[in-house]
């Protein structure tokens, strides 16, 4: 720690000579030695990265020099302040080079791009954005400027600029923390939703299944709009697709195939989904909506003697205070006499505590957790990351 502050005192001394001579002159000696601004260059953001030995190193050679009078040093110093949070000192460092008469256009370039992370930083993003624009024309900024523009559209929940941006991307390679099209359609989609426009919800969520045919969020929209209209036969189509496309989000679908089937009239048709998804899949939601049927036609006492079952094969929480619920049903009681007087029903609420805990869930890439499906991750931020825990 002690080398650290060592080593950031000589760029405090820059800054203050920097504010000083700005207010004086704006003129920079711009053409001297380059080799040394690249040296200096290299050492603060080694300084920033904070691999400390290369740091040392590269300060130890340029110390002895104390010139400052370099594109990259002053360009370095910015970005550490934006790093320390001061922006206004980022920006003010990086917009006095932008107006340097005597930088070359890939210079200048570089300078305007670290200005539209010192003003993406502030939440200028209208100012950061404009930059972002000019430079994804350039060769040599292209790709960083689109990442960008893609974090800004994000941001600001512009989905439909933030496809568009996606699509450019993708000509480069896999675009960061998973962005694709399919999921801003479905942004779109949901805000199209709130605003009472069905059909133009559905044109976004038809698009996104084109764009990718196993996103289970659209599907999932598709089937909820046809529930919403009445379409049972047409929405149990639609649920039964996300076992092609992705079986972990297999307990979403379980509780609206069940009021397409009950509003369909089909118990036997729905009792061998449930028992196909719980064999198959090992889906501990469907075992409990087939006790939860067992019950209506057979009793509290077989629905929980068929889950007794389901909890020794997979021991859970989830099924345990379901047995504990059916168990303490007054025919339960009446079944199974010894129950009587033991107190199940508080060891029940003490479970469904417990249950209500526990995370429901989680991300694949940075292990959040929670009781909501996000598809995108509030932690890491990556998109269709966060699938059901049990």
């Amino acid at each position: 720690m002690q080398e650290l502050v060592s080593l950031l005192l000589p760029i405090a001394a820059a800054s203050g000579w920097y504010a000083a001579k700005r207010h004086y002159t704006r003129k920079y000696l711009l053409d001297h030695d380059r080799s040394l601004g690249r040296t200096h260059y290299r050492g603060l953001n080694y300084l920033l990265d904070d691999p400390r030995d290369k740091a040392i190193g590269v300060f130890a050679r340029w110390l002895p020099e104390q010139d400052y009078e370099t594109l990259e040093t002053h360009i370095a110093l910015g970005n550490l302040f934006r790093r320390q949070g001061q922006l206004e000192k980022a920006i003010e460092i990086h917009e006095s080079l932008v107006n340097e008469p005597g930088l070359s256009e890939p210079q200048r370039n570089r300078v305007r791009y670290e200005l539209g992370m010192d003003y993406m930083r502030a939440g200028l993003f209208d100012r950061a954005e404009a930059i972002f624009l000019d430079l994804s024309h350039k060769d040599t900024h292209r790709k960083p400027a689109l990442e960008q523009l893609l974090h800004i559209y994000q941001q600001e929940k512009e989905w439909a600029k933030a496809a568009a941006c996606t699509r450019q991307l993708l000509s480069f390679a896999n675009t960061p923390r998973g962005e694709n099209v399919a999921q801003f359609l479905c942004e779109m989609a949901e805000e199209a939703l709130q605003l009472g426009r069905q059909q133009q919800a559905l044109e976004h969520v038809a698009e996104a299944l084109r764009e990718d045919p196993g996103c289970v969020r659209a599907t999932l929209i598709k089937a909820r709009l046809a529930l919403a209209n009445g379409a049972y036969d047409e929405a149990l189509h639609t649920l039964r697709r996300v076992e092609t496309q992705n079986p972990a989000y297999l307990s979403e679908i379980v509780q609206p195939i069940v009021v397409c089937y009950e509003h369909l009239a089909d118990g036997q048709s729905l009792g061998d989904y449930l028992e196909y998804l719980y064999r198959t899949y090992g889906l501990l939601e469907a075992a409990v909506k087939f006790a939860e049927r067992l019950r209506n036609t057979s009793g509290a006492t077989a629905a929980a003697g068929y889950l007794m079952r389901v909890l020794e094969a997979k021991p859970s929480l989830q099924t345990l205070s379901r047995v504990i619920d059916l168990l303490t049903l007054p025919e339960g009681t009446d079944r199974i006499p010894e129950l009587k007087g033991v107190g199940i029903g508080r060891i029940g609420l003490a479970a469904r505590r417990l249950l209500a805990d526990t995370p429901r869930y989680r991300c694949a890439v940075c292990d959040f957790s929670g009781v909501v499906l996000h598809w995108r991750c509030p932690a890491c931020q990556f998109w269709g990351t966060i699938a059901p825990a049990f």
